[in-house]
């Protein structure tokens, strides 16, 4: 077995080189050396599409044929030369000191010491200068203008505070939240267990669980409901039954239900469209799958998967879900949508639709800060002018 000196951070790059591959494997780190490598992966992650156009200058072939390896470990190079600031002699030879293959060490020890001395243009393209999708930033900047898109992908860029609802005793040491009462911010260290009765949340989602929780109903069908982050809300509102299609991500809830002490939930892995059960429900809450366009601050990888393509098949998924939820309300019931998204097809164009269709439903207005509440009552959260995850919510009550 091959064994590593950390004396330069060998270590923690090969750390992050695993992350970046997507290996569980775990080296035996320090908590600062796990978190260096930690911030190494999420910032090559961020900030791909910046690190590749360098990288791109100075790689004879194309990145994409590039061995797995070589490419994994020029980005985790690159992004400490391009984005951390690390010293050029401590990013270069610890990284290739961490580089697994010796017969390609050469070349990563050639084009990182060519990247050490990159000068990056002033005038990069919005989507290549803030590493995102070139079709989503073109897009928003038709719809916001460049400068509040400019925003918003700074936004998406930063690591997120570490904050919470606390169901409970509130925390010491602790900062308050910007609209909520019981929301509170966590100073980060080491490795974190939640407090006792705390839900690990951003202030945006702890909103929407909030609202759906002080909207009327004693019997609450809540879909889409793992991992948990609006059943947290829910409990103790009524009886809850809380369904997801998917049993992976209802083993997290069950952990969550556990911890936070649910007792009047109850999970139910089944999708909506065939309901294991008869009845009706007094409010039905559709947490509906989105491309998480609001919330790629925190869920960072996610903006490499969005394509125009991806975000028509989840549309179709949100309609579908929506009109079969919608046949569970009682009438005088209450029904909810709610995506993470800031995109209007997901959002306002989905309530369109099922409103054309669903004229037994009336929009209300839904609970939540005046400021944050559209003409069309709906709960929608822009993030850099919020301070908050973009979220949307929309709610309806069934006529008699």
């Amino acid at each position: 077995m091959r064994t590593y000196s950390n004396n330069k951070g060998t270590a923690s790059r090969i750390q992050a080189c695993f992350l970046l591959r997507g290996s569980s494997q775990q080296l035996p780190l320090s908590s600062e050396d796990m978190a260096f490598a930690t911030r190494m992966y999420r910032e090559a992650v961020i900030w791909r599409k910046r690190i590749d156009h360098a990288l791109s200058r100075y790689v004879r072939q194309s990145l994409e044929t590039l061995d797995a390896d070589v490419l994994c470990s020029l980005r985790i190079g690159a992004v400490q030369l391009l984005i951390l600031s690390t010293p050029a002699h401590a990013a270069v030879s610890a990284t290739v000191e961490a580089h697994s293959r010796h017969k390609t060490r050469g070349l990563v020890n050639a084009v990182l010491r060519k990247i050490a001395g990159h000068r990056e243009k002033d005038d990069l393209p919005l989507h290549v200068k803030y590493s995102h999708p070139e079709a989503l930033v073109s897009r928003w900047i038709s719809r916001f203008g460049e400068s509040e898109t400019e925003k918003l992908l700074i936004w998406n860029n930063q690591p997120p505070p570490l904050g919470g609802y606390a169901f409970g005793r509130i925390p010491e040491d602790s900062l308050p939240g910007a609209y909520l009462d019981r929301y509170r911010i966590l100073e980060r260290h080491g490795a974190f267990q939640p407090p006792e009765e705390f839900y690990v949340q951003d202030e945006s989602s702890a909103m929407v669980g909030q609202g759906m929780a002080s909207l009327p109903g004693e019997t609450v069908l809540e879909v889409g409901a793992a991992p948990g982050g609006k059943t947290a809300h829910l409990n103790g509102t009524g009886l809850i039954i809380s369904l997801d299609k998917k049993r992976r991500r209802m083993r997290r809830w069950l952990e969550n239900r556990d911890r936070m002490n649910w007792n009047s939930c109850f999970p139910v892995a089944a999708d909506c469209a065939r309901l294991p059960f008869r009845k009706e429900f007094d409010k039905v809450i559709v947490d509906a799958p989105c491309t998480n366009t609001g919330v790629y601050r925190r869920r960072f990888d996610a903006r490499w998967n969005w394509t125009p393509r991806l975000e028509q098949g989840l549309i179709l998924i949100q309609r579908k879900m929506l009109h079969d939820s919608a046949r569970a309300v009682k009438p005088g019931g209450v029904l909810v949508y709610s995506t993470c998204s800031i995109e209007p097809a997901e959002n306002s164009e989905v309530v369109r639709h099922f409103e054309e269709r669903n004229t037994i439903f009336e929009r209300i207005p839904f609970p939540g800060p005046e400021s944050l509440i559209t003409s069309g009552g709906f709960l929608s959260i822009f993030p850099p002018d919020a301070g908050l995850d973009g979220l949307f919510a929309a709610s309806w009550v069934r006529k008699n």
